[in-house]
């Protein structure tokens, strides 16, 4: 079986790179950084952040190419794992194929492959950019046969499995509000229970 995983408020504890670099990037742009709720924004594609937070139909690829940049500067200096990812993922790894499935930019996931030395646990990463940022659930119906858990902190990622007819588990520690895990298998508060379930 394969486990798949979110990255982004799953794995990656990614206020610590995503806020400031937010924030930089509204401060640029004369927006109030209070009037924005960062959190709403971690595991969205980055057009579809800054569509919602500008409101208009304008080309995002500046913003999302300097944002990106920002966010993929602090990963080594500030970014951090989850506490017990890596026991976690350790254990996972040699029971289980550990693939990661996000929303993200390219260049973000390959600087965090590169910090967080990812490469050491898992096989293969579904990126976002790679597929026009569509569904989740979609980009899994493309790649991936035979059975496998989704391991998530957003409705979408629940989504992912749901709609394919697989099995979830919602992190609840991560940034989606309680009811995102409404259709989830499982709810796990701490990623160490994973080596319970599995």
């Amino acid at each position: 079986m394969i486990v798949i995983f979110d990255f982004d408020g799953t794995i990656h504890k990614t206020e610590l790179v995503y806020k400031e670099a937010l924030y930089q990037t509204l401060i640029d742009l004369g927006i109030d950084p209070k009037t924005v709720d960062y959190k709403k924004y971690i595991g969205m594609s980055p057009k579809a952040c800054w569509d919602d937070i500008l409101k208009d139909d304008s080309d995002k690829d500046y913003l999302i190419n300097l944002n990106g940049k920002r966010i993929r500067e602090k990963l080594e200096k500030t970014g951090a794992l989850y506490e017990n990812s890596y026991e976690t993922l350790e254990y996972l790894k040699d029971k289980y194929d550990l693939y990661i499935l996000s929303k993200c930019l390219r260049a973000y996931m390959i600087e965090a492959r590169r910090v967080f030395g990812l490469d050491r646990y898992f096989t293969k990463y579904l990126v976002g950019e790679d597929f026009d940022f569509i569904d989740k659930y979609k980009i899994l119906r493309q790649t991936v046969t035979g059975d496998y858990l989704m391991v998530g902190d957003r409705k979408e990622d629940i989504l992912a499995a749901y709609e394919n007819k697989q099995k979830s588990v919602f992190a609840s520690y991560g940034y989606g509000k309680p009811q995102e895990g409404e259709l989830a298998d499982y709810k796990i508060d701490d990623i160490r229970q994973l080596m319970e379930i599995l």
